[in-house]
């Protein structure tokens, strides 16, 4: 069965309140209903047209303003909101002008725009590509690249919110290229990033050793029966293919920590212990959620000796985390120890008020 992107028509748009800025100078008008059945363009009878407002004159004069400038104004609104009132009479008239060219234009001027770090621009033209054509190669790398780049751009901003629909795009748009096009090197190398920032590192690993697999394939055709290579090509792709090793390589143990963590939480707790008890000590020691996934484990065991440690160590990386003083509260009262208990309680009490503030 040939597998496809969703239907970007009919997706749900959480992008378009960050992206409407780019469009809120438009002015709109319509054409005429004696132009519209002149044309024979009746689907655009009462539709309002977005314009530039310093093309307002000219949109009105003899000539009227050239296709072309009215296409980018149509392309722009609904990149922008793509749930838009008059987007499926817009997507009409650019059918009737233009060709499935449209959509290459399109993925450059967005490619031309992330090029120059206009993000929400190259994403409005991306978008509008989707709309054409929602399986375009170029539209849905473009636009997963994109978000990619633009919430990478905000790393340190207060924008959590933006931050977290960006990644979420992206990673679904690299893995629909993935499944679109599952010879396309490129998207897998892209989609292990992507991963590794979400901290699925197994998902990583696999999408890499794809990435691998296919780049080392195409790069043995590219060479095959040649006595020289295309040095600058060649090259580049032997280094994006040792860069993904060494990642590979660098995964090894963070794959396996992810895999005793999904062991504890699917309640596997003595093999999920086997597996991060070697972590102690190493240089994993600093990351706090490895001791909170111990002490949770060791709580439910009923080692409270242990499960105290773990939480303890955890508030000494995380100072706070009130999971852990809630946890070491609630330990130390099964203890009997009801000062220690009270001090956590207390703790973690702080830490609510302070976080709600």
């Amino acid at each position: 069965m040939e597998l496809k992107a969703p239907d970007f028509r009919k997706r749900e748009d959480k992008l378009s309140g960050w992206l409407d800025g780019e469009v809120r100078t438009f002015l709109f008008d319509s054409f005429s209903d004696d132009y519209c059945t002149r044309t024979g363009m009746e689907f655009l009878r009462g539709v309002q047209i977005p314009i530039k407002p310093g093309d307002l004159a000219a949109f009105h004069g003899e000539g009227g303003l050239p296709v072309t400038d009215l296409a980018d104004n149509m392309a722009l609104v609904i990149g922008a909101n793509t749930q838009f009132k008059y987007r499926d009479a817009y997507i009409a008239y650019l059918a009737l002008y233009f060709n499935e060219k449209l959509v290459t234009v399109l993925a450059q001027k967005g490619a031309d725009e992330l090029k120059a770090q206009h993000y929400r621009k190259a994403c409005i033209y991306f978008r509008a590509a989707l709309l054409l054509d929602d399986q375009s190669k170029e539209a849905m790398f473009g636009y997963a690249c994109c978000c990619r780049e633009w919430y990478l751009s905000m790393e340190g901003e207060d924008q959590q919110e933006l931050i977290a629909i960006l990644k979420k795009e992206s990673s679904e748009y690299f893995e629909h290229l993935t499944r679109v096009y599952p010879d396309d090197a490129t998207a897998y190398y892209f989609l292990g990033y992507v991963y590794v920032n979400a901290g699925q590192y197994k998902k990583a690993e696999l999408a890499w050793k794809k990435f691998v697999e296919l780049s080392g394939a195409a790069l043995a055709d590219s060479v095959a029966g040649t006595d020289t290579e295309p040095a600058e090509e060649t090259s580049k792709e032997r280094e994006e293919i040792k860069e993904i090793r060494e990642r590979l390589a660098s995964l090894e143990d963070p794959v396996k920590i992810e895999e005793g963590v999904n062991l504890l939480t699917a309640g596997h707790l003595e093999d999920g212990l086997r597996i991060l008890e070697r972590y102690v000590g190493t240089d994993y020691d600093s990351w706090w959620p490895l001791h909170y996934y111990l002490g949770s484990a060791y709580r439910e065991l009923g080692f409270f000796p242990e499960a105290i440690e773990g939480f303890k160590r955890v508030l000494a990386l995380q100072p706070s985390h009130e999971e852990s003083c809630e946890c070491l509260a609630d330990l130390y009262m099964a203890e009997g120890d009801a000062e220690n208990a009270e001090k956590y309680r207390r703790k973690a009490e702080i830490i609510r008020k302070n976080r709600e503030e």
